[in-house]
């Protein structure tokens, strides 16, 4: 995997808790991805910021299959808060930095939106109800490590939204995610009406990392490890994009 140019910035968002929040943009070192170039905004779990280890492979992998792509925190996360609010309260600033990034970027092509666990699934609910300000065309969904239910709590599902989720949607979970129980995932999926792709990691936990003890070969595995192994399977995914087309 190569290395792509990264560029350290700050976009303006009309937030209580934030006036801008910083991003990082990864640039493809090479020409655009084959079938089209989709630019993609990645937003960080809620106990993390956008240096998340995962985000930032996600980030570069996606720049080295030819797609621009950036990592964003949330005003919440650039105010130093703790606490992240409600995914469903953090709809509409995770739709200011979108509008915000693209303004600054005016990037080719339809916007992917997503994240790892609380930005995915925040991105999920902007997909599925778009706020009435304007937005950039949306091509996709991407979430890793979707936080299906609360830790020890299976019956709390976070699905409500999904059967208006009608974008390409690809979901990357770990096996042994403790916030999404895999059987359960399997029953839901269903509910989904877009186009979907759901790609099970062995062994992986809600960071995607793998222990030595549930690891094939006996040697834990990294989260940057993990998503570097996710290349042929985001790849055909994108593929799968560009062939169904923004809506």
């Amino acid at each position: 995997m190569t290395s792509p140019d990264v560029a350290r910035l700050r976009v303006p968002v009309t937030d209580p808790l934030a006036a801008e929040v910083s991003i990082a943009v990864h640039r493809p070192d090479g020409g655009r991805a084959p079938g089209g170039c989709f630019p993609v905004l990645l937003v960080p779990g809620a106990g993390a910021d956008l240096d998340d280890e995962g985000l930032t492979a996600l980030a570069v992998l996606l720049a080295d299959l030819g797609h621009l792509a950036v990592r964003a925190n949330l005003p919440f996360r650039e105010a130093g808060r703790r606490g992240a609010p409600r995914a469903e309260r953090s709809v509409g600033a995770y739709a200011q930095v979108l509008a915000a990034v693209d303004a600054h970027l005016d990037p080719p092509g339809p916007w992917i939106v997503g994240g790892r666990s609380y930005g995915g699934r925040v991105a999920s609910l902007l997909a599925a109800d778009p706020p009435g300000a304007e937005l950039p065309v949306l091509a996709g969904l991407l979430c890793v490590s979707y936080p299906l239910h609360p830790a020890a709590r299976p019956e709390r599902l976070r699905v409500g939204h999904w059967p208006r989720l009608r974008l390409p949607t690809l979901l990357v979970q770990g096996t042994r995610d403790a916030l999404c129980t895999p059987s359960l995932l399997e029953a839901e999926v269903p509910a989904l009406p877009g186009p979907l792709r759901v790609h099970l990691v062995p062994g992986a936990d809600h960071s995607l990392r793998v222990t030595a003890a549930a690891s094939p070969d006996a040697r834990a595995i990294r989260p940057a490890q993990t998503v570097a192994g996710l290349r042929p399977v985001l790849a055909a995914w994108l593929h799968d994009v560009a062939a169904h087309g923004p809506r």
